[in-house]
C-alpha cells in the first residue's frame, strides 16, 4: 500500500440533535509514519467489515458526490477542495439524522497491487489511558476507534472511470436496528449492486482459487465444490433465496468456519455478503455444458469422478465412455459405415 495523498475534517455534533458544524482541514495532511500506520489499519478493518458493492446513483443532480470526485479525478480539482465539498455533502445528511454523532472524515488515496484506490470513512473517538514516562503518573488519551467502523466506502478509480462495475464497495449495517449509518451511504449516493449473476460467479471463481493457495485437492476440492452447489441449491429454493457469506463460509470448512470468508475479504473479492444465487451459474459446479462449433456436449460432474467422461491432455480429445449402442449406430451410419 502507497498513500499518495489523505486529508482528514471534523465534524461537531451530538446525537439527538440537529445541529452539524464542519472543522475543515486546509491543507493535505502530512504523509509520515503514523499516517502510513493510520492507513494500513484502516485498510485492514475495512477488508474486513465492508459486505456490500455497489455503483453510485446515476442521478448527479440528486447525488453530487460522483460529479464531485469526476473533477477531482480529472484534475480539475485538488483533494482539499474535492473533499470539503464532499464533507458538505455528509454534513447535509448528518443534519438530517438525528441520532448521528460527529467524528472525524478520512479521505485517503492510495495504489494498491497495481490499482488506484480512494477510501472515505468517518472515524470516531475512544477514550483511552496512557502513562508520563518520567512521573509514571496515568494519564488519559483519545485515539481513533478503528475497530467500531461503520460509516465507510472505497473506489476502484480506474473501474470507476471506465464504467467497470461494480467499483464501489462500502459498509452496510446487516441488523434490523435502525441505521443510523445511512447518512453516510446517502451522501456518497451509494447504491447496492445487486446482479446475482456476478455475485455467484465471483464466489464460485473464489472457492476455486481458495482450494489451490490452501492445497485442498481430490476428494477433498470435491466435497467443497459440492457444498458449494448444495448450499447456493438450498438457498435458490427457500423462501428468501439469501446466501449468507459467513454461514457459507461455515459450510465450505466447519473446523475454521471463517476461513473461506476471510480469504474473500482479505483478496478484495467484489461479492456482496448477501446476495441471492443465480442457478445457471452454481449448477456448472455440477453439470459441465459446452457448446463449440455445431457440437454440444453435456454431462454431470459425477460422470467425470466417475471415469465415464475423461480428458487425453496430450492429444486434446474428450473421451466418453459407456456409450449406449443406439448411438454407436447413429454415428457409424452418419459416416456411412453401415
Amino acid at each position: 500500500m502507497e498513500i499518495k495523498e489523505a486529508i482528514i475534517h471534523g465534524f461537531e455534533k451530538e446525537a439527538q440533535s440537529y445541529q452539524v458544524e464542519v472543522k475543515p482541514r486546509l491543507e493535505n495532511s502530512p504523509l509520515d509514519d503514523m499516517m502510513n500506520h493510520l492507513g494500513e489499519e484502516v485498510l485492514k478493518a475495512y477488508g474486513r467489515r465492508s459486505n456490500s458493492n455497489g455503483t453510485f446513483d446515476a442521478n448527479e443532480t440528486a447525488y453530487p458526490f460522483s460529479k464531485l470526485m469526476r473533477e477531482y479525478h480529472q484534475e480539475n480539482s485538488g483533494l482539499v477542495e474535492f473533499s470539503l465539498e464532499a464533507c458538505e455533502l455528509i454534513a447535509a445528511q448528518m443534519r438530517q439524522s438525528y441520532l448521528s454523532t460527529g467524528g472525524y472524515a478520512f479521505f485517503i488515496r492510495y495504489e494498491n497491487q497495481g490499482q488506484d484506490w480512494l477510501l472515505v470513512l468517518m472515524l470516531k473517538l475512544k477514550p483511552g489511558t496512557s502513562i508520563n514516562p518520567d512521573t509514571l503518573e496515568l494519564l488519559t488519551s483519545l485515539s481513533f476507534d478503528i475497530s467500531h467502523l461503520h460509516e465507510a466506502a472505497r473506489i476502484n478509480l480506474e473501474k470507476w472511470a471506465e464504467e467497470e462495475q461494480p467499483y464501489l464497495s462500502f459498509i452496510k449495517k446487516s441488523n434490523g436496528k435502525e441505521d443510523v449509518t445511512k447518512y453516510f451511504r446517502l451522501a456518497l449516493g451509494c447504491t447496492e449492486y445487486t446482479d446475482s449473476k456476478f455475485n455467484t460467479e465471483q464466489v464460485v471463481e473464489a472457492l476455486d482459487a481458495y482450494c489451490q493457495e490452501n492445497d485442498i485437492v481430490g476428494e477433498a476440492r470435491q466435497e467443497a465444490r459440492r457444498k458449494l452447489h448444495d448450499y447456493f441449491d438450498e438457498k435458490y429454493n427457500s423462501e428468501d433465496k439469501s446466501v449468507n457469506l459467513v454461514a457459507l463460509s461455515a459450510m465450505i470448512d466447519d473446523i475454521n468456519p471463517e476461513s473461506f470468508y476471510h480469504y474473500i475479504k482479505d483478496n478484495d473479492v467484489p461479492v456482496s455478503d448477501v446476495f441471492t444465487p443465480t442457478k445457471s451459474v452454481y449448477g456448472r459446479l455440477k453439470r459441465i455444458k459446452r457448446k463449440f462449433g455445431n457440437v454440444a456436449v453435456s454431462f454431470d460432474v459425477e460422470d467425470v469422478l466417475r471415469d465415464n467422461v475423461d480428458y487425453d491432455e496430450e492429444n486434446e480429445v474428450l473421451y466418453i465412455r459407456n456409450i449406449p449402442e443406439s448411438l454407436i449406430q447413429e454415428v457409424r451410419r452418419a459416416k456411412g459405415d453401415e
